[in-house]
């Protein structure tokens, strides 16, 4: 089990990297979310059931503290460029899924994959997980280059699970584990 004090992502700080930072989302960010989830598809990104919501609703939830995402930010001028969520943390088993999205601007430059590093490391090395999974339709190559660049491995496929533009595209699943983690390059 996972020390409970350390599973409080409240309080969570996460050291900066070279170009991107990663700190709790703030309710400015939320204007910045609607708007790009506005102009995509959102069911292209991904395989979960698609709730729309309004920015009224994503701010009563920012307002709960439901959501656990964290917001990447640009060091240079501190603007907010996507978020990382962490999902279905187990202390148990001592896992946790994560997921991404970055404004359509600012994607293709690397600062995901160095937000994405950043919350690995803290997660690796400082909470003392175990397992970090992801997964991604096998359409979205950018997704699935992305992860096999943080040494993610392929551990499974759900056959025909997300539907886009009428076709039924299969969803890879993906984990990576503490003892792979340290054989990563650092940031």
């Amino acid at each position: 089990m996972l020390d409970p004090e350390k599973l409080n992502y409240f309080k969570w700080t996460i050291p900066d990297g070279s170009r991107v930072r990663l700190t709790p989302l703030q309710a400015d960010d939320l204007e910045f979310i609607d708007r790009w989830k506005s102009q995509v598809d959102i069911s292209s990104i991904t395989s979960k059931a698609i709730q729309h919501i309004t920015l009224e609703e994503r701010q009563r939830r920012f307002n709960e503290k439901i959501p656990s995402i964290f917001a990447v930010r640009r060091m240079t001028d501190n603007q907010f460029i996507g978020e990382i969520s962490l999902y279905n943390l187990n202390p148990k088993n001592r896992s946790a899924g994560v997921g991404y999205f970055t404004g359509a601007d600012y994607r293709q430059r690397g600062y995901t994959k160095e937000g994405l590093w950043l919350l690995l490391n803290y997660l690796f090395k400082v909470v003392g997980l175990n397992k970090v999974m992801a997964d991604t339709g096998a359409f979205n190559q950018a997704s699935i280059a992305l992860l096999k660049s943080l040494e993610f491995q392929q551990d499974g496929c759900l056959r025909q699970h997300q539907l886009l533009d009428g076709v039924l595209y299969d969803q890879l699943l993906f984990s990576l584990l503490a003892e792979e983690w340290g054989r990563q390059p650092g940031y």
